[in-house]
């Protein structure tokens, strides 16, 4: 019954394994999106996402990321950046007792190119790559037998199963392009601002197999992210796109952010700000997101609504609900502007 039981959590990993873990605040984790993202930004900035599923111990399923972004300008100019570099940390445990667990370091770097008068147009060509280490816990699950029959689970006990742990690793080559039209987002001289992007993970395709002697080389992420930002008066809204293919498995991600700044004027948004949004994941969930901007300091929370309607032949187990934080901390000398050209930031 062990090995049965083994077997069968084995399955349960490897296939949890083989999916892709996404954000649902996708813009605040701009690295993780689309490596093009960290030419764009104009000033040092830290940002940080953790994303846990709301359900019992026993089932895990959390994200974490922390990345950190550099531009690169001329020296002592202060006009849009002509690229960007950035270090990015990333962290997924998921399956029974979070048996499966991926671990990443990448380092980014993008180059700019201006077009149009006052570079009203920017395009961002950005590669990015890492080092990636996937484990199978199983002695990190508790087992019938190291239990006590006086005060129920005993850690000193052996681990019965430990000859189904392994690692596997490996290095990882991301690339992406960003299209931006009116990235200074002056509002003053132009109408609106836009984006469109499109991003690949695994171009090496790396093995991902745990199994000696086995092939399995990781699919191609295809991902593309779009939107547009209007100003009305002191309000800011992003409706956007987020979509995303594998292996013939596509995900619809669509909604709207918006933005209320008190003290905004003609040209751009300044000091604190209310931020609040919705959107939908294609037969999937409702995520409804609020935050708060004040000075270098923006944080957001969003909730995941899964509903059973979604997948009602499947059970109401798979229907989980999760909550996602996000911060982010601008190095910026001159806070009262908004120079960071993240189209939610």
């Amino acid at each position: 019954m062990k090995k049965i039981t083994t077997i069968l959590l084995l399955i349960l990993a490897i296939k949890a394994s083989s999916q892709d873990a996404q954000f649902s605040q996708y813009y605040a984790a701009s690295l993780y999106l689309n490596p093009a993202f960290s030419g764009i930004y104009n000033d040092p900035s830290i940002h940080m996402n953790h994303k846990r599923q709301l359900q019992s111990v026993d089932l895990i399923n959390e994200l974490t990321q922390v990345s950190f972004i550099f531009p690169l300008k001329p020296q002592g100019k202060l006009e849009q950046s002509i690229g960007g570099a950035g270090i990015m940390a990333f962290n997924e445990k998921s399956g029974f007792q979070g048996i499966y667990e991926r671990n990443s370091v990448f380092v980014n770097y993008a180059h700019n190119i201006k077009l149009g008068l006052l570079s009203s147009y920017l395009i961002s060509i950005g590669v990015q790559a890492g080092y990636e280490i996937r484990k199978l816990n199983f002695s990190n699950l508790t087992w019938g037998s190291q239990y006590n029959a006086f005060y129920g689970f005993d850690d000193s006990l052996p681990i019965p199963v430990t000859e189904f742990d392994d690692q596997q690793q490996n290095m990882v080559v991301n690339a992406g392009i960003m299209y931006y039209y009116n990235p200074e987002r002056n509002y003053l001289l132009h109408n609106y601002s836009a984006f469109v992007g499109l991003s690949a993970t695994n171009l090496n395709r790396p093995n991902t197999a745990f199994a000696v002697d086995y092939e399995n080389p990781a699919p191609m992420l295809l991902k593309y992210n779009g939107g547009i930002e209007f100003k009305f008066r002191k309000l800011f809204v992003t409706p956007s796109l987020l979509y995303l293919y594998i292996r013939q498995n596509q995900q619809f991600n669509a909604g709207l952010n918006m933005s209320y700044a008190p003290n905004s004027d003609q040209y751009r948004a300044r000091g604190s700000q209310l931020l609040f949004g919705a959107w939908y994941r294609l037969r999937d969930s409702f995520i409804f997101m609020g935050g708060v901007k004040v000075n270098a300091l923006t944080v957001r929370v969003s909730y995941d609504m899964n509903s059973t309607l979604f997948v009602p032949e499947k059970g109401v187990d798979l229907a989980q609900n999760s909550m996602e934080i996000s911060i982010q901390y601008s190095l910026s000398k001159n806070l009262d502007i908004r120079k960071v050209s993240n189209p939610l930031f």
